[in-house]
Order: C-alpha cells, then structure tokens, then sequence
C-alpha cells in the first residue's frame, strides 16, 4: 500500500502565522508558516495535492488542524 501524505497546520504563533508540515514515506518536512488558507492551498500545490481548497472544505482526514481548524490564525 503507498504511503499517503499527511500534513498538519500547527497553533497559531505568539508572532503570527500556523506552522505546516508534510508527513510521507516516514520523514516529516517544514512546509512553511501560513498566515491563511490561501498559504495552505499553495503548500499542498506545491507538494503535488492540486485540490487543496477541496481538501480542507470537505475537512479531508489528509489534513490535521491543532489548535484550531481553518478559521482560527490568531
């Protein structure tokens, strides 16, 4: 069975911005700090999923929210 990628967007920051990071084939990669959705679509472009702002409206289990889901950045 293929490894899925798996990205988690982090707390939010004292200074501002969630942290995100990929998880595939057993080794984690800093994607970038997001200081929107629209950060987070481009980082999972970037890393080959083309429908992200598919991804996190249906809440898609690909993606995992700490400290808050795709509204909360503060």
């Amino acid at each position: 069975m293929p490894d899925r990628t798996h990205v988690t967007v982090h707390p939010p920051l004292s200074k501002g911005g969630r942290p995100v990071t990929a998880h595939a084939h057993g080794v984690d990669e800093r994607l970038g700090v997001a200081t929107g959705v629209g950060d987070v679509v481009e980082f999972l472009r970037r890393i080959g999923l083309e429908d992200g702002a598919e991804l996190i409206d249906r809440e898609d289990s690909r993606i995992t929210w700490i400290g808050g889901g795709p509204a909360d950045w503060a």
